[in-house]
């Protein structure tokens, strides 16, 4: 096959814009670019759909242009979900694109793949690139974490790097939007989305078009098709499900259960296979339980929270009703951007919302909508309380004022200062 050079210098250097420093992710960015000069490990970006890795990658390249005066024809990036790259089918085309694109570049040459996917058998192909010598400097980008890193592990064995890009936070939005933290943004924060394309979209029609349309790409796209799956109701019906059944508690066998009530018939390994579909594509985490008392993990009950928020906020849309579930996932998912190992504990009636680890130290966390009453009071603190161990304790509320600043030994903070503590 002729592949046509000046079409495809055309396509790298077009998405090159003012538009890619729109919005400079620097936490980000500084971190990825610490690993920058080490050709020897390809640098992988990782998160679900719309997250903004296009953006990112993008960013990285103006950076390289300005800040380390790359020469601009030894920068390739590709965006394989372009129609105008959809020739590009699997590995033999890909090799034909990079050697005709370097054909007279010599050393250093910066490999930009972003999708990388959507590319028939390219594990091969991009460690036969990384190989050469630290001649060429290799990023790609993928929106399927679990599947990555079984195929990058079986073909690169220890030869990369990951990078975990988490939607936009809310320290992000409000700097985006110029805002200031309280409650009121905060509130309008976990209401909204926090994919950074939705923030180009101003009317409300569009942002619920433009989620549909994510919603049906994850399903189709990102599970039907890479499994080869035949039954896309069901997988349709165990998404839903799941969106609706979000914060609870669940193991399989309760999910099944729920499931036939509704005469939704589905085996428990076609479902165990649907939710790690669902998780691998970073719709859902879950997180397991933690005995605190033998200091085990135990798998078999998981609490599942959302990536995102925009499937309740834009398709069901009730906020009063999730007000302090949203919260607890918001508090979730900004551990996650802090880079928290999480777990939840219960145990009869007592129950502990977060027990969030990092470099040995451990936190403890009670997530409350408001503290009302003396009985609600008493049971987010007496929760905690039986803990008797010395790592800090907190419990999270949208209260306007702090309860107190430390209770025997434990912390009230409001929702929107949690990050000072993290």
């Amino acid at each position: 096959m002729s592949i046509d050079n000046k079409i495809v210098k055309k396509h790298s250097f077009s998405k090159i814009s003012s538009k890619s420093v729109w919005y400079l992710r620097e936490k980000y960015i500084w971190y990825i670019m610490e690993a920058f000069d080490v050709s020897s490990l390809i640098k992988v970006i990782i998160w679900q759909r719309r997250v903004g890795k296009s953006y990112l990658l993008r960013q990285i390249i103006s950076i390289i242009l300005k800040e380390k005066q790359v020469d601009k024809n030894k920068i390739l990036y590709l965006n394989f979900e372009d129609e105008d790259l959809a020739f590009i089918k699997d590995k033999n085309i890909l090799k034909q694109v990079i050697d005709n694109y370097f054909l007279w570049i010599k050393w250093k040459k910066h490999i930009f793949l972003d999708e990388i996917q959507e590319v028939n058998s390219w594990e091969k192909l991009i460690n036969s690139y990384r190989s050469k010598d630290s001649e060429y400097n290799i990023f790609i980008s993928w929106s399927n974490s679990k599947m990555l890193s079984w195929d990058l592990s079986t073909y690169l064995a220890g030869r990369y790097i990951e990078f975990e890009i988490y939607p936009f936070s809310y320290e992000e939005y409000l700097n985006l939007n110029n805002l200031i933290r309280n409650k009121e943004t905060l509130i309008n924060y976990i209401n909204f989305s926090w994919f950074a394309e939705i923030y180009n979209l101003k009317n409300k029609k569009l942002q619920i078009s433009f989620m549909k349309q994510l919603k049906d790409t994850i399903i189709l796209k990102d599970i039907v098709k890479r499994y080869n799956l035949k039954n896309i109701n069901l997988i349709e019906k165990v998404f839903l499900f799941m969106i609706n059944n979000i914060w609870n508690s669940l193991s399989l066998n309760s999910i099944r259960k729920k499931l036939l009530q509704e005469w939704i018939k589905i085996s428990i390994t076609t479902l165990s296979n649907y939710t790690k579909y669902l998780e691998d594509i970073y719709v859902f985490y879950w997180v397991s339980r933690f005995d605190l008392h033998w200091k085990k993990i135990l798998e078999w009950e998981k609490k599942y929270y959302l990536n995102d928020l925009w499937f309740i906020n834009f398709l069901f849309s009730n906020f009063e009703t999730y007000i302090s579930k949203k919260l607890e996932n918001y508090i979730f998912n900004l551990l996650k951007i802090n880079w928290y190992e999480i777990y939840i504990w219960k145990m009869r009636n007592l129950e502990i919302d977060f027990i969030a680890t990092k470099n040995n130290n451990k936190i403890y966390i009670q997530v409350a909508y408001i503290l009302t009453n003396e009985s609600i009071i008493k049971r987010e603190f007496w929760n905690l309380e039986k803990i008797k161990d010395s790592f800090q304790k907190y419990v999270v509320s949208l209260d306007d004022i702090n309860f107190w600043i430390n209770k025997n030994g434990i912390k009230h903070i409001r929702a929107w200062e949690l990050s000072d503590y993290l």
